[in-house]
């Protein structure tokens, strides 16, 4: 006859207990889980729409960095030059074979509406011979012209606008212009405009959102559209954004703007002064909340009736043994590892006793086996983060050599492609984890090799190592992201040509490998904030690409070598910024 379950005793509170509990934590389950769930997933979402807002901004930015290289070039031609600086001297094909190469950039590029050279005695030439120009259209009172004129020969990007300055064409576009000035003596010849269409512009924010009621829109810097997927419906005010509030977030604390379930988030771009603004919807974060309610309650009334049947039946059986594994257990603490042999109780009961007889048999062994797998982590670290390539990077170099055999510069395309070749070769390095100081200065000459070219010798460099280090080795991978920082927080920002010396000494049984530049420089309060992120041993998302890598630089020569090597950073505004490398001197490269 089966034993009544007297109230008092101990199987008979675990019971009560237990039922007690599952049945709150299900009821408290039902109130906090769903929101919890969705805060969860509305932070993941929201981030990676984040993530997909600095990536469009950077696309944007690479886009009419790419955009200024073709007015560039067609300032710098000589055919276009001496056109607009000999007036006197133009016979009648120069004005043909000038309207040919522009029209030449036109057909090669699907973006680009027109191109048009204004020359300083009001002559207008359009990559389209056709065109018939609007004499009332007063160019050198557009803005855009004035602002050319006003910049010196930098470039200046415009807003959506209409094309007006073409008969029976009014297209909307983006314009980049620059004035033109003679390359002889410096005279002010011109100004440049070329219009680009907004189907570039369309497919990067349309290809970058969260959700299919996702979208992406940009703003100038007085607020004025450049771009919205409903453009049409937003100049005819059918369709309007919070832009007063959205602009707050530039200068506010808040990085979130939440308006009819919409959210905004907004990035700036350092070259343009675009306002790149990300829309994500409420309904994109999770799209049928109702059915992950009824999935929650099937699941907490399951949970309800399979625990409480299993309660019921392991109470009675659970009391007794479970306090003689609970004694043995605890002798775990001190180091004894009992074993608990054999036990009466539940089948339960009886198999946990095995495993844990079965642990302790073994913990001695997991223990070593952890001390191999924490060492065997500590490589794949190294490897991941020796391994980590800049894609931008790779896409513009191909984009570059692809650009420049457009433009029939055969020579620069091998050079910058054995540059390339020379770059990836050294850096898998046959999967060795050293290499000689020599091929470290190799990999990171090849590396600014190709930047040098990419930006028009907008930098140049030095290096001045001591030939008797060449043949040591070293930790592979220490110089480049050095150099990358440099240039991109560094030489970059300047409007001089900047300097990068890169000099390698030996100190007692030490190298010392020194990255200087004569770039923009850090005050002292980012020099700080740069030195706490690299010693930080957490992730840090607050770090540019750049940053990362100063920073993955710096980890690993501690990982390898210890605390007492590494990096130290020196840095005065205006006068640039120097990175110390401590290494030890590693063993002589055997020549066999």
């Amino acid at each position: 006859m089966k034993k009544k379950l007297r109230f008092g005793t101990l199987e008979s509170k675990i019971y009560i207990i237990f039922t007690l509990m599952i049945f709150s934590t299900i009821f408290l389950m039902q109130m906090v889980s769903s929101r919890f769930t969705i805060n969860t997933v509305k932070t993941a979402v929201l981030e990676n729409s984040r993530v997909l807002l600095h990536q469009l901004s950077g696309e944007i930015d690479s886009y009419i960095l790419g955009m200024e290289k073709i007015s560039t070039t067609i300032e710098n031609d000589k055919h276009i030059q001496d056109y607009l600086n000999y007036p006197e001297k133009r016979a009648d094909n120069e004005l043909v074979i000038i309207q040919e190469k522009l029209q030449t950039y036109i057909n090669a590029r699907e973006d680009i509406s027109s191109i048009i050279i204004i020359a300083k005695d009001n002559t207008v030439i359009s990559g389209n011979p056709d065109d018939i120009f609007n004499t009332s259209a007063e160019i050198r009172k557009k803005n855009w012209y004035v602002k050319s004129f006003e910049k010196k020969g930098k470039t200046v990007i415009s807003s959506s606008r209409v094309q007006d300055i073409i008969k029976g064409k009014y297209p909307w576009v983006v314009s980049l212009s620059k004035a033109i000035y003679s390359e002889e003596n410096g005279e002010f010849l011109g100004v440049i405009l070329v219009d680009l269409k907004f189907n570039r512009i369309n497919e990067l924010c349309r290809s970058l959102v969260v959700g299919r009621k996702g979208y992406n829109f940009i703003l100038d810097n007085d607020a004025n559209y450049v771009f919205h997927p409903t453009q049409q419906l937003v100049y005819s005010s059918l369709r309007t954004e919070p832009i007063a509030s959205i602009m707050k977030l530039l200068n506010g604390s808040e990085s979130i703007y939440k308006e009819n379930h919409k959210y905004y988030m907004v990035e700036t771009s350092a070259l343009t002064g675009w306002h790149v603004i990300s829309v994500t919807h409420d309904s994109d974060i999770i799209p049928d909340w109702k059915s992950v309610q009824i999935s929650y309650t099937i699941i907490g009334l399951v949970l309800f009736l399979i625990v409480g049947f299993a309660t019921n039946r392991m109470s009675s059986g659970i009391t007794r043994p479970i306090r003689r594994l609970r004694d043995i257990m605890r002798s775990v603490e001190t180091g004894e590892f009992k074993l608990v042999g054999s036990i009466r109780g539940t089948a339960e009961i009886m198999e946990l006793a095995k495993e844990y007889d079965t642990m302790v048999g073994r913990i001695r062994t997991l223990m070593e086996e952890n001390v191999r797998e924490q060492e065997l982590k500590r490589k794949s670290d190294l490897k991941a983060l020796q391994a980590q390539i800049n894609p931008h990077f790779l896409y513009n170099t191909l984009d570059s050599i692809i650009w420049m055999g457009e433009m029939k510069q055969h020579k620069e395309v091998v050079e910058m492609t054995s540059a390339l070749s020379k770059l990836f070769r050294i850096s898998i390095s046959k999967g060795k984890d050293f290499i000689t100081i020599k091929e470290e200065i190799a990999h990171v000459e090849s590396y600014m090799t190709i930047q040098k070219m990419r930006y028009k010798d907008k930098f140049k460099y030095r290096i001045d190592v001591d030939p008797g280090l060449y043949d040591h080795r070293i930790l592979k991978i220490i110089l480049q992201p050095l150099v990358e920082n440099a240039i991109y927080h560094g030489i970059k920002e300047v409007d001089y040509r900047g300097l990068i010396e890169i000099a390698g000494t030996r100190e007692k049984d030490f190298v010392v490998l020194t990255v200087s530049d004569n770039g923009r420089g850090m005050s002292r309060t980012e020099l700080d904030y740069l030195v706490k992120r690299i010693e930080n041993k957490e992730e840090d998302s607050g770090l540019s690409r750049q940053g990362l890598g100063v920073k993955n630089v710096h980890e690993r020569i501690r990982l390898y070598f210890g605390s007492g090597y590494g990096l130290d950073i020196s840095s005065n505004p205006g006068y640039g910024t120097v990175i110390k490398v401590r290494l030890p001197l590693g063993e002589k490269e055997k020549v066999l």
